[in-house]
């Protein structure tokens, strides 16, 4: 299968913000699997690009917003099905090295430590 295209990379990030913003968690599961089931569906030599296309592309918006607030507060829904939505979805991004380099910018942890609370606190 071709990589997901920057269009449709960009929409899936734009619908996710927009859901957040309206609190649509139903919206935001659906953008977060449809990510989940391109890097599932892609061919395992692909896979690590469309990561990489995650990460350039700022899924998380850390680096737009210089911060993990964004991801932070996508941590802190309480709905077990958008929980696994996200935990899987941080879960490709942090299958590379640059996906961890990302998720842990200046060597920051919260976002480790939100997930693990995520994990056992259900």
């Amino acid at each position: 299968m071709e990589l997901i295209t920057e269009a449709v990379m960009q929409e899936h990030k734009q619908k996710l913000t927009q859901n957040f913003g309206e609190e649509n968690v139903d919206g935001m599961i659906e953008v977060l699997l449809s990510l989940r089931v391109n890097a599932l569906q892609i061919a395992p030599e692909l896979r690590k690009n469309l990561v990489y296309e995650l990460i350039r592309n700022d899924i998380f918006n850390i680096e737009e917003n210089e911060n993990f607030d964004f991801l932070v507060s996508l941590l802190e829904i309480k709905n077990n099905s958008f929980r696994h939505a996200i935990t899987s979805l941080i879960s490709v991004v942090s299958s590379t090295l640059r996906g961890v380099e990302y998720l842990t910018t200046g060597n920051n942890m919260v976002i480790v430590e939100k997930v693990i609370k995520v994990r056992y606190n259900n």
